[in-house]
């Protein structure tokens, strides 16, 4: 009970300071507030648009993010998953091997030894 009378007490001081301030201002300050709290309240009677309640850098922000979204989901779906095909890995496994190099160097002597009928 006794907030509400100290809440009471403190408006009605502060609408005597704001009276006499206003009573003492230049009639030129006057109006430009009176207009300026008219064209806000005049603002507020047209609805605002959808796009215009956010930030523009969180509309900004949104609209980069959903771009790299969309370049990402097509990259990612769009890439070409070829296989390598099984003559390759093998030619890759003799590249890499160090082991019996002088036989793949004379490969195509043993193929010949190996059609060949010299043998008896």
């Amino acid at each position: 009970m006794m907030s509400e009378e100290n809440d009471k007490a403190f408006v009605q001081n502060l609408r005597k300071v704001l009276d006499e301030t206003e009573a003492q201002m230049d009639p030129r300050i006057r109006m430009r507030l009176r207009s300026a709290r008219l064209k806000a309240l005049e603002s507020l009677k047209t609805p605002v648009p959808w796009y215009d309640r956010f930030p523009r850098w969180v509309t900004a922000g949104g609209l980069a993010t959903a771009m790299v979204l969309v370049l990402t989901l097509s990259l990612w779906t769009s890439s070409d998953h070829t296989t390598i095909p099984s003559g390759q890995v093998e030619d890759l496994e003799i590249l890499t091997t160090q082991e019996q190099m002088e036989l793949y160097k004379d490969l195509d002597f043993y193929r010949w030894l190996e059609t060949s009928d010299h043998l008896g």
